[in-house]
């Protein structure tokens, strides 16, 4: 499809989507973006990279699609909640696993350089924090997972931390199973 041929492609267009959103954490477009082309490689691996070649199936021990994004699954156990923001975009769900939220600073705030004078085109939720610390990328706040009181200490997760150990997942796959000269990593990553 246009340039994107084979899944070294697609795992590049992944890297450019994370860079994308690190330029603006509170984005909600470029997360589900980054989500979505994130979840789909998986299927662009299998197609290009395992299907055809017994050699690395047995290497994964995979026979199938399914048995292949259960190793992901396994390989990575954020995969499975990426995917989920991937999912709940292209199939309208209301009800996730975890509760997705936009932090900012308190509006109408002023002892704070990050407060906002109105709501802004954000609708969704939002946790206001109260704190003379800029709150995200030019005080726009950035984006949150809430897993709930439940998750205990483990509770909350940016956004961002989450995309990135699903990039990295790629980026070490492609590494180790289909190396190619130039692997790209993102320019947020530190290795």
């Amino acid at each position: 499809m246009f340039d994107l041929v084979t899944s070294h492609d697609f795992y590049a267009m992944l890297v450019a989507d994370f860079d994308y959103y690190m330029a603006e954490p509170y984005s909600v477009r470029r997360a589900v973006h980054c989500a979505i082309t994130a979840s789909h490689l998986a299927d662009w691996v299998w197609h290009d990279q395992i299907a055809d070649k017994p050699e690395l199936q047995s290497k994964l021990r995979v026979t199938t699609q399914k048995e292949f994004l259960e190793w992901v699954n396994r390989a990575s156990v954020w995969y499975g909640m990426v995917r989920e923001i991937a999912n709940g975009t292209k199939h309208f769900r209301h009800k996730q696993s975890f509760e997705t939220v936009r932090v900012m600073a308190a509006p109408l705030a002023f002892d704070q350089s990050t407060a906002g004078f109105d709501k802004g085109a954000w609708d969704g939720p939002i946790r206001y924090v109260q704190s003379s610390m800029p709150v995200g990328l030019d005080g726009k706040g950035y984006l949150l997972i809430d897993y709930g009181e439940d998750a205990g200490e483990h509770r909350w997760m940016p956004v961002a931390h989450l995309l990135e150990v699903v990039v990295r997942l790629w980026r070490d796959f492609f590494r180790i199973y289909c190396p190619v000269p130039n692997v790209p990593a993102s320019k947020h990553h530190v290795d």
